[in-house]
């Protein structure tokens, strides 16, 4: 690069180390050529090499479960070594950046790293020239994290109902009182004119959610996973003034969405958010409504240890009691006027979560026998004559292709009697003459 100060001044930049020509031309016609070779300042080199050489051993000896070597290489700066996870990893790269004129980049680069403690710890490091930092550095162990996720929930649901029914007609006087409802109960007390009917009801329920989906993916890496279905949901949108109708689907069932981050040999940090939905029976517009159990964290465990992020107990009673003003409020007498209800619900959740570090399977270590695999589909006689709708597990019966296979098996058999037959009916030597 040429920096021109005055008619008569200049300076020359060398860019990077070669060899170039310098022509100048004078007014009289007067040529000079220069050879011009630029060449590294060996002085900066020996500098860098010992400014490195000791922010290295600074390094190794503010992480002594670390070992690293710093490769300077034209303006970049290769960090090489193993690290003893990726927090002292982050760390090691966080107080090489905070040193004068030095970046995080390249392959294996941690990203953004914060300078924080260590900007003044090697002040020395302000003599280096710029410098663009490059992570070659190794974190031993496994790094690929399965999370086990258990989700339980139990409910319970108990009702208990009562009312009476009363109907009175005498000619010129009428009287009707729906307050009961039917039931599995029932008492009817029926004359010409008095018609008195008495109905109770009581019931119990409980419901019981139990899913176990596993998760395997890299450390730093977000992975997902849904298992159950989807429903349409109509969307009525503005296009140019008109309304317009589209679809989008919204999915329920189990659903686990983690990034796990292995922060210590066996100490992994997991955002993890788990839910589980399922249909609630109502709807509204036509459009089915869900119940949802969903959470989202962040926490550290170790590898294997269970920790339950989420739980709830929740017990909701409610009772009620409808009556005819006046005579609903007589003692003994409101029970014919009056209905009474009380219902009662508990529900209990946890959700626990157990990350596990895993390797591939080599193999002869990988399962034979898959779910599904010993479920055949049975045969004629088995299905018609003994009603099973399995198969036996050692006899792969295939309907869509039996007639053809029994072709073929008769053809076998046929031709096998057919090639024996001359020994079972010829005595003595027998065969072609020549």
């Amino acid at each position: 690069e040429v920096v021109q100060f005055s008619p008569t001044e200049f300076e020359l930049i060398g860019l990077a180390t070669g060899e170039t020509t310098l022509t100048l031309w004078f007014a009289e016609d007067e040529l000079l050529r220069f050879l011009v070779k630029i060449s590294r300042d060996t002085d900066v080199e020996e500098r860098r090499q010992s400014v490195y050489g000791d922010l290295q051993e600074m390094v190794n000896e503010m992480f002594p479960n670390s070992s690293i070597q710093l490769i300077p290489m034209a303006d970049k700066l290769i960090v090489r070594g193993q690290a003893r996870d990726s927090e002292e990893a982050a760390q090691i790269l966080s107080v090489l950046s905070a040193q004068a004129g030095i970046g995080v980049g390249g392959m294996g680069g941690a990203g953004v790293v914060s300078s924080g403690m260590a900007a003044d710890v090697y002040p020395d490091a302000e003599q280096l020239p710029p410098s663009r930092l490059i992570n070659l550095m190794d974190v031993p162990g496994e790094k690929q994290v399965m999370l086990r996720v258990r989700v339980a929930e139990l409910s319970r649901n108990a009702l208990r109902n009562m009312g009476f029914d009363i109907n009175v007609n005498t000619g010129d006087f009428s009287f009707t009182s729906l307050l009961g409802s039917g039931g599995a109960f029932s008492a009817v007390l029926d004359t010409n004119d008095v018609r008195l009917a008495l109905s109770a009801i009581s019931s119990n329920s409980y419901s019981k959610i139990l899913a176990e989906p596993n998760l395997v993916t890299l450390s730093g890496r977000p992975a997902s996973f849904i298992a159950g279905g989807e429903f349409a949901v109509p969307i009525v949108v503005g296009v140019e003034g008109a309304a317009a109708a589209t679809t989008n689907f919204r999915g329920f069932g189990t659903q686990v969405t983690f990034v796990p981050t292995v922060i210590d040999k066996d100490r992994i940090r997991l955002q993890v958010a788990p839910s589980v939905s399922g249909l609630s029976g109502g709807s509204v517009g036509g459009i089915p409504s869900l119940n949802t159990r969903a959470v989202t964290t962040t926490v550290d465990l170790r590898e294997g240890q269970w920790l339950a992020i989420a739980g709830l107990i929740q017990d909701s009673q409610t009772g009620e009691k409808v009556r005819v003003p006046g005579l609903g409020d007589i003692p003994v007498l409101d029970a014919l006027f009056s209905k009474k209800s009380v219902s009662r619900d508990e529900r209990e959740l946890i959700i626990l979560v157990s990350p596990e570090l895993i390797h591939p399977l080599d193999a002869e270590e990988a399962p034979l026998i898959l779910p599904g695999m010993e479920v055949t589909e049975p045969g004629d006689w088995q299905f018609f004559v003994y009603g099973n709708y399995e198969g036996n597990p050692n006899c792969h019966h295939r309907s869509t292709v039996y007639n053809l296979q029994f072709r073929r098996s008769l053809a076998a058999k046929h031709h096998t009697d057919y090639s024996t037959s001359s020994t079972y009916f010829v005595n003595g030597d027998h065969g072609f003459s020549p």
